[in-house]
């Protein structure tokens, strides 16, 4: 990294750039132990930590409908050309830009992650409502595993086929000590590790209040603790064991992934949205993040072709028109996209009219229909596995599909075009699976380095790579 991160204000967290990617303060500060000597000072800070999340250079675009879509190959223009084989080289004059500043992003984040582990405990007296202390300590270990997990997902090999290799480190102290790079099956255990500790804290304390109240009026009447409502825009009992299961599914642990998948759909605080009007899907959402005057990035989303599609064919052939049409919501005209007369397709998802209160600003992180797709990665025949890709595709409006052994991946693959379109899936799925080439990709002969982002110019600043 040539300029990172972090000078922190407390109160709420701010950041800037400084000559060393963390400015830490002795721990002994009067700022700190301000901060920390209150109930209030925690929330603050875990605020703060959401509203770090939710930048640009992280979850509101880069690792949304941003650079890792842009990796799926989700967007086409011919003036921007995403199909040049710079955009799978790393680094490169493409690529360089987004994996320096996603790196120093998240480690900055999983800092100030760590900071506030240490004074949950160190301060622990300071919770006096009930309950406070388990839920915040909870969402934060999922929050830490959560980091961890997508920079592996970027920065780590193909999994399945190096799972020792040593791409990150798995920081959990507060300090500007360079770590060793861990074994990327190191980096699973402790990710896991965390999410099972989250797990415990959270199992008898999260409210799970996922109510989506429809007007202001009817926010402002509820008598819930505002602290703990909205919890699908926090990392929630059921988030963290999303991630358990998107977790196992990447280590090869099939039981593992589909216990948990199971546990997150049978516990009805979610369902299968198919309502045309309710382009967001809100009542499927596990996790998000909310993004502070988000209107502003949908109207570059739908008025500049940087994030559209020129050609009807480029559309068709990303979410299978041939075999399963146009009434798909997921695709239909005035529901998921807008056609404009030139032919330029742009995603309507994240447009913020007639939003319930607790939609607007919303970026999914995790979805429901994602569970259904992990237990059919996890069947034990391609006709079971057909089972769990058609509940989902029913909701979406579109026929049952037949899978057999040599096309089920296939199947699976074209859901995940069709389902996370603007939310960065996608290019995880191909990486997880090493896939030698894929729909619009440039590159023939996909290799493992074409997946794997590359560590900044002066990679000592967060670990020991040498």
């Amino acid at each position: 990294m040539r300029n990172c991160i972090v000078s922190i204000f407390w109160g709420m967290l701010l950041f800037c750039s400084c000559s060393d990617w963390l400015d830490v303060k002795p721990k002994t500060t009067v700022e700190e132990n301000d901060i920390f000597s209150r109930e209030l000072g925690f929330k603050e800070a875990l605020t703060g930590i959401y509203i770090k999340m939710a930048s640009t250079d992280l979850y509101a675009r880069n690792l949304s409908y941003g650079f890792l879509d842009i990796l799926g190959q989700r967007y086409e223009n011919d003036e921007l050309f995403y199909s040049g084989e710079l955009f799978y080289t790393f680094p490169s004059t493409k690529t360089e830009s987004y994996t320096e500043k996603i790196w120093g992003e998240m480690y900055n984040v999983i800092a100030n992650v760590n900071n506030l582990l240490y004074y949950c405990d160190k301060n622990r007296q300071v919770f006096t409502t009930e309950h406070y202390y388990e839920i915040i300590k909870g969402e934060v270990l999922g929050l830490r595993a959560f980091l961890h997990f997508d920079l592996l997902r970027m920065y780590g090999p193909i999994y399945k086929d190096h799972p020792t290799a040593k791409r990150i480190a798995y920081r959990t102290k507060f300090d500007n000590e360079p770590k060793e790079m861990q074994a990327s099956n190191v980096v699973v255990d402790s990710i896991i590790a965390d999410l099972k500790k989250a797990e415990i804290l959270l199992r008898d304390t999260d409210p799970l209040y996922f109510e989506f109240p429809v007007t202001d009026e009817s926010e402002m009447m509820s008598d819930k603790d505002a602290f703990l409502v909205y919890r699908h825009k926090r990392m929630n009992l059921y988030a963290v064991k999303a991630l358990l299961a998107r977790v196992y599914l990447y280590a090869g642990n099939k039981s593992e992934a589909e216990n948990y998948a199971n546990q997150v759909i049978e516990s009805d605080y979610f369902e299968l949205v198919g309502e045309a009007s309710d382009i967001l899907r809100s009542k499927e959402i596990v996790f998000s993040v909310y993004v502070d005057k988000f209107d502003q990035q949908v109207e570059e989303i739908t008025n500049n072709t940087f994030y559209s599609i020129m050609n009807k064919s480029f559309l068709n052939e990303m979410f299978d028109v041939a075999n399963d049409g146009m009434n798909d919501v997921r695709v239909r005209e005035g529901v998921a996209f807008d056609y404009a007369s030139n032919g330029r397709s742009t995603m309507r998802k994240y447009k913020q009219e007639n939003l319930w209160v607790s939609t607007k600003g919303t970026v999914v992180l995790i979805r429901l229909s994602e569970m259904y797709y992990v237990l059919a990665e996890c069947a034990k025949t391609p006709e079971e596995a057909a089972v769990f890709l058609n509940k989902v595709r029913e909701i979406r409006g579109i026929d049952y599909v037949v899978c057999t052994e040599s096309n089920l991946l296939n199947e699976i693959e074209k859901e995940y075009r069709k389902e996370f379109y603007g939310e960065g899936q996608l290019f995880f799925f191909y990486k997880r699976h090493g896939y030698p080439t894929f729909l619009h990709c440039p590159v023939n002969n996909m290799v493992e380095n074409n997946y794997m982002f590359s560590w900044p110019d002066n990679e000592s600043l967060f670990g020991k790579t040498n």
